[in-house]
């Protein structure tokens, strides 16, 4: 009886363990907006060569984010700009946190002439969860505006779009 037993106790548990490991993914979409002065906590190194080029790098920032995702998101990032066309790219790192947990990760992106004292902006945002987002993963891209100086600091206006993911339907 002992015998007959044991392996119908193997494959019950096997398909227990089978079960929990195959569920799938949760997907939560959201949209969330923030508002802000680039550099307002540190403008970081910023230079312009001869021909035109903006270089800014270690900029930190802060802002507030409301929408789906409500919090508070700190970026420290690095740009590059040509000046006498509008076009280029940034890069740098996030922490957004939300309730009682985080998500870190890296963002890039690309700016585009959009009107007078205006760029658009484009990118990507990639992060990992920890506290109650342990697991999880944030993915999100992001639309926006960058104002360019007028009578005050620039000013960025951005949107993110995307997917947290819950590993296991957590």
């Amino acid at each position: 009886m002992k015998k007959a037993l044991l392996p119908v106790m193997a494959l019950s548990l096997l398909f227990a363990v089978t079960s929990v490991m195959a569920a799938p993914a949760t997907k939560t979409q959201f949209t969330t907006k923030a508002s802000f002065v680039p550099g307002n906590i540190s403008i970081g190194e910023v230079w312009i060569t001869k021909d035109g080029i903006r270089h800014v790098k270690g900029a930190t920032s802060f802002t507030f984010v409301t929408g789906d995702i409500s919090g508070t998101m700190w970026l420290v990032s690095s740009e590059t700009i040509d000046l006498n066309t509008g076009e280029g790219t940034n890069h740098g790192e996030f922490v957004l946190t939300v309730n009682s947990g985080t998500f870190e990760g890296s963002f890039q992106g690309e700016f585009s002439p959009q009107s007078p004292g205006q760029l658009a902006i484009s990118g990507t945002f990639v992060g990992q969860g920890s506290g109650i987002y342990d697991r999880q993963m944030i993915m999100a891209s992001s639309k926006g505006r960058l104002i360019l100086p007028g009578p005050g600091p620039p000013v960025v206006e951005i949107v993110l779009e995307g997917t947290i993911l819950s590993p296991n339907g957590q």
